[in-house]
């Protein structure tokens, strides 16, 4: 399997949950400290952050509408 998650199903009840997830960049944003990519798939949108510098190098070379395939701890706050 290549995600466990689809862009759609990802909420705040997988906060601190390992997911995968994969898809093309929507929409990219570099704001210095950090990189916010729109991953699209065809269920829906979910957003990720990107502060960690040897990530953010890596990430700069992606362009929009890349596929791209994450995994990675599920993070937020819960309400």
């Amino acid at each position: 399997m290549y995600r466990t998650k689809t862009c759609g199903e990802l909420n705040l009840k997988n906060v601190n949950e390992k997911v995968e997830l994969a898809g093309w960049i929507g929409k990219l944003r570099n704001l210095g400290g950090m990189i916010f990519i729109d991953l699209r798939d065809e269920f829906g949108i979910t957003q990720i952050v990107i502060n960690d510098e040897r990530l953010q190098e890596e990430a700069k070379t992606y362009t929009e509408e890349s596929c791209i395939h994450i995994e990675r701890r599920s993070c937020g706050k819960k309400q």
